[in-house]
């Protein structure tokens, strides 16, 4: 069994999957029943119809709707479901004209049952609505109006995969990992359905980037199941030195799993996962992986593509992206205002990429508001639950939604914070990322956009600036002996004859090459304890990456890699 890096699903596979990508039948209609909308398009799914790629170009999009035909035979004594990655933002799916599922969010996947259904031709359509003028909903960096600025053409619809599934009638519904590094393994929770009265857990010897899991499981354990959950600790074997088998960028080892759901001596399910023994923590705003101070070397990255706006052209475009993040040196990557489809963090796990996860902002201040933000939320931290590489989740963004500040903004920031670390207690929590952070927070993040000698003198003696940017970085003044984490400095343009803009500009490429290094240079310097450079490549208007939007580089990747290389020995005075 090879896990598989293009399951929609990837830590809890099985082969019994079919993709669904490709042309659906479309139509743009604010009809709210199927009857007389006309299907006179052609639409490429899960591209959105604003994006190239779609095959319709259409910029301005409330309600779009989709149509395909499934012909399935029955499969006795499994069950079929459709399942659907994130349709932005309100999905309504009918099964044959009836209407039988609704969910809300644009980020987070849902599912429904079709085995009632099969015998005959299913027609499947999908009703997608998105307020572009909606300001209550998390929608990122979409436009509220035409893209300008730091906000861009917007996306509509299926953004990311459909598939079929096949399950047993008694299946295994979920697995969760919590890795342990004091007993060297993982505890865990497995969730049925149906029958079964134990799971049974095979782990296989670690593996580094694609490899296959190996003929013999270093360990098997039997956990009992009560009322449909079985938990229980699945400790590795020791052989060698325990770090070589945590989890960190440059050794990003993986333990491939085997699930099987037992009724006595039968097998009723089987399922694939895998897990990476590693922690983090901070002190003093100082970021510790494995318990040991670790320096991130981030670059902001917004998951955005020329062809497909939020939607990837495919897994080797996700694929592409985090090796050339790493190309230029860095360790890892702030996916700003989009939770990104669970195939990058995948990738992101087997290629060793430290992922700070963003929470997408809305942008007025509400109990509608809220409510939206909390579902997709809690439908985030379950859904990511079990990758090594997400290490922080970033709740919010330079105050968005949330300001101007009051009494009701600051008890809902503390209460999302407490939320948070109650459901995830494995990863670190940046607050509101950038400045006006609250009383508890795990990073003290800032955003500076000023030169680097400005940047090296700010940083460079151990003061921090009070409002670097003209607002205040806390809501009560920073603790003494903490360090701060840059994570928004840079946004330089390379001068040319396009339209774009960036922070900053220079001409030449020399000149632009050299003036990064400069702005590394000032952080690397710096009692920083880490950094997010901006950014990794052009984002429409924005043009102020390393790459451009078709991920051309700009500055030679060695060099720059080279560069950050030496990050560590520059910053021997710090530590």
């Amino acid at each position: 069994m090879r896990l598989d890096p293009n399951h929609p699903r990837p830590t809890l596979q099985r082969p019994s999957w079919r993709d669904l990508e490709g042309t659906w039948d479309f139509a743009l209609s604010e009809a709210e029943r199927p009857e007389g909308v006309s299907f006179d398009r052609r639409i490429r799914v899960p591209f959105p119809p604003e994006a190239p790629g779609s095959g319709v170009g259409e910029p301005w999009v409330r309600v779009a709707w989709y149509r395909k035909v499934l012909r399935v035979k029955p499969r006795p004594g499994f069950r079929l479901f459709l399942r659907f990655g994130a349709v932005d933002y309100r999905a309504e799916v009918f099964l044959n004209g009836a209407k039988v599922l609704e969910h809300e969010g644009g980020h987070t996947p849902f599912a429904l049952e079709l085995t009632p259904f099969l015998g005959k031709p299913l027609e499947v359509l999908v009703r997608a609505e998105d307020d572009p003028l909606d300001p209550e909903k998390p929608r990122g960096k979409q436009a509220m109006g035409e893209p300008g600025g730091i906000f861009y053409p917007r996306t509509t619809g299926i953004w990311q995969p459909v598939w079929l599934e096949w399950v047993p009638e008694s299946h295994i519904a979920s697995l969760r990992l919590r890795p342990d590094l004091e007993a060297l393994g993982f505890y865990l929770e497995v969730q049925a359905q149906g029958e079964g009265d134990a799971v049974e857990v095979a782990l296989f010897p670690g593996v580094r980037g694609e490899a296959p899991m190996g003929e013999k499981p270093w360990l098997e354990a039997r956990f009992p199941l009560s009322d449909g959950l079985a938990r229980g600790f699945l400790g590795l074997p020791l052989r060698g030195e325990a770090g070589a088998l945590l989890w960190r960028p440059e050794n990003p080892v993986l333990f491939p799993l085997r699930l099987r759901l037992l009724g006595g001596r039968r097998v009723l399910d089987e399922a694939y996962s895998y897990g990476g023994l590693r922690e983090v923590s901070a002190q003093q705003g100082v970021f510790l992986l494995n318990r040991e101070p670790y320096f991130p070397k981030l670059v902001l990255d917004q998951g955005l593509w020329p062809e497909g706006h939020l939607a990837p052209p495919g897994l080797e475009a996700l694929r592409r992206d985090i090796l050339l993040a790493k190309a230029l040196g860095f360790n890892g990557v702030r996916k700003h205002q989009k939770l990104e489809d669970p195939r990058y963090l995948h990738l992101a796990d087997r290629h060793g990429l430290l992922v700070f996860a963003e929470m997408p902002s809305f942008f007025r201040f509400s109990p509608k508001a809220f409510r939206r933000y909390l579902a997709e939320l809690l439908a985030a931290l379950e859904r990511d639950h079990n990758h090594p590489s997400l290490v922080a989740w970033v709740l919010f963004n330079e105050s968005w939604g949330l300001w101007p500040w009051g009494p009701e903004a600051r008890s809902f920031l503390q209460g999302v914070f407490f939320l948070a670390r109650s459901l995830d207690p494995t990863r670190l929590l940046v607050d509101n990322d950038g400045f006006e952070h609250g009383p508890f927070w795990d990073l003290y993040t800032v955003h500076d956009y000023a030169p680097p000698e400005v940047l090296a003198r700010r940083y460079g003696q151990g003061a921090v600036p009070l409002a670097p940017m003209g607002r205040p970085l806390s809501w009560e003044g920073l603790p003494p002996g903490v360090r701060p984490f840059l994570s928004e400095f840079g946004g330089l343009r390379l001068q040319g004859s396009t339209l774009g803009w960036g922070y900053r500009e220079v001409e030449g490429e020399e000149a632009f090459l050299q003036e990064v290094l400069r702005y590394l240079g000032a952080v690397c310097e710096s009692f920083l304890s880490g950094f997010c450079y901006t950014q990794l490549y052009d984002t429409f208007q924005e043009e102020n990456g390393l790459l451009d939007f078709w991920r051309r580089p700009k500055v030679p990747p060695e060099r720059v890699r080279a560069f950050l290389e030496g990050c560590e020995a520059r910053r021997g005075l710090w530590e």
